[in-house]
């Protein structure tokens, strides 16, 4: 047991480096390139590329679906025994998932976009633009070829990926300051570091991983429900779940742009940039603990998983007080230094999402947790309370404070959810072995 303790910490040390090095790559340069955009655009301006590319994220947000948690709650296990049959289906499985999201995210552009048009006095081409960007947009996802990856241990194979995004969009901005920089020539680079890194990980997954995937290994759907038990209600919950927490995130800066304008857009969107600056962090430590959690909870036992997962949550606790103190001691001058004095009125915004931000990250181990003991329901319900909170908050706040109101709404959504998630993990997972234990 000491041995699988110290080989569970290692793999995650391992698989979280992997993860660390595209994310903080990413966090560093981002702040480059925002701060050149920023500087290139004006307030105006970048506020109308960042609305825009807010509201592409809200819709794939809410029309994608989190496939490489299906894989990894379905896989790991199948990779264990070297099922690639089953795997091959599983992939198939996911593939259609991602087909459906695209074409759910088309309806929905379809419609949202004239609308965020005539609210924006845009024209007609404009908005087409948006529907295109944001259905190829959703089609470079990368969570069924990264699933992949990461089920086999090849974490630095879906490392790459990640680490393109934000040397594409460096260069691309690089390349724009010198001609003429416009938010849709933004846009077009932010597309770019989204597509070819997709293009790239799946020639990697189709070389590497040698899964069968010809059309004879797509599965029917009555064999299929037998072979992978409750596996449609975990893709409804989770998508549902991640909807709930991904669109709540991102289609507040929409509300913003709508209710006060796209200048106050790009400032709530830049203040949120900041945050998620320390939140991709975050996210590579969740997304190595989920792997090495499942991979124990369906190879070893059950108490070493959640020995593990307690280990984990306090380091996360720790870290989560070191972001908020960097964010309120830093935040402001960094501001100011990196994007200019015309933007210091974000500077509220970084603090207050900043500090949303350091809760998450304090209990980023419980919804791995619970996906893996197949609590997807619980975690949709936890997600839904928080975008609940979103709105109320939202429509309380906004008409007095505008844009700082839709900061305070999200830290009110990220307390909730965090004490939900909690409260599920305790009735969920604690309760049920302390009863077996007795």
């Amino acid at each position: 047991m000491a041995e699988q303790k110290r080989g569970s910490g290692r793999r995650i040390l391992q698989s979280g480096a992997w993860l660390f090095l595209p994310k903080t790559t990413s966090a560093v340069l981002s702040l480059i390139y925002l701060a050149v955009s920023t500087q290139s655009l004006g307030a105006a301006e970048f506020g109308k590329f960042m609305l825009i590319f807010s509201f592409a994220q809200t819709i794939s947000s809410f029309t994608s679906f989190q496939t490489w948690q299906i894989l990894i709650r379905y896989g790991t296990t199948l990779v264990h025994t070297k099922s690639d049959q089953k795997l091959a289906e599983l992939t198939w499985f996911c593939l259609i998932l991602d087909i459906i999201g695209a074409l759910l995210a088309f309806l929905v552009a379809m419609v949202g976009a004239w609308a965020l048009a005539y609210n924006q006095g845009w024209s007609d081409s404009e908005a087409i633009a948006v529907v295109g960007f944001t259905t190829l947009l959703v089609l470079s996802a990368r969570s069924t070829p990264t699933g992949l990856l990461r089920i086999n241990d090849r974490f630095g194979d879906a490392a790459i990926p990640d680490m393109l995004v934000p040397i594409i969009r460096l260069i691309g901005t690089g390349i724009l300051v010198l001609t003429q920089p416009t938010a849709w020539g933004f846009l077009a680079v932010w597309l770019l570091s989204e597509m070819v890194p997709t293009i790239w990980v799946w020639g990697n997954v189709l070389r590497r991983l040698k899964l069968p995937l010809r059309l004879s290994t797509m599965p029917t759907l009555r064999g299929f429900q037998d072979s992978f038990p409750g596996i449609t209600k975990f893709a409804l919950w989770s998508n549902a779940g991640s909807s709930f927490k991904l669109t709540s995130q991102q289609v507040v800066a929409v509300v913003v742009g709508f209710s006060v304008g796209a200048a106050a857009a790009g400032f709530f969107r830049l203040g949120y940039q900041l945050g998620q600056v320390f939140a991709r962090v975050g996210d590579a430590i969740s997304m190595a603990i989920f792997t090495e959690y499942a991979r124990v909870a369906h190879t070893v036992d059950a108490k070493d998983a959640s020995n593990l997962l307690s280990r984990m949550i306090k380091v996360s606790g720790v870290a989560a007080v070191l972001v908020l103190a960097i964010v309120g001691f830093a935040g402001k001058p960094a501001l100011i230094w990196i994007f200019g004095a015309e933007f210091v009125a974000a500077y509220p915004l970084v603090l207050i999402l900043g500090t949303a931000t350091a809760i998450q990250f304090a209990t980023l181990g419980l919804e791995p947790a619970l996906l893996t003991a197949g609590k997807a329901g619980r975690v949709m319900l936890c997600s839904l309370a928080g975008a609940i909170v979103v709105v109320l908050m939202m429509i309380w706040l906004m008409p007095i404070y505008a844009e700082v109101g839709a900061a305070f709404a999200m830290l009110g959504a990220a307390v909730v959810n965090a004490a939900l998630l909690v409260i599920s993990y305790r009735q969920k997972i604690v309760a049920p072995k302390t009863a077996d234990a007795a």
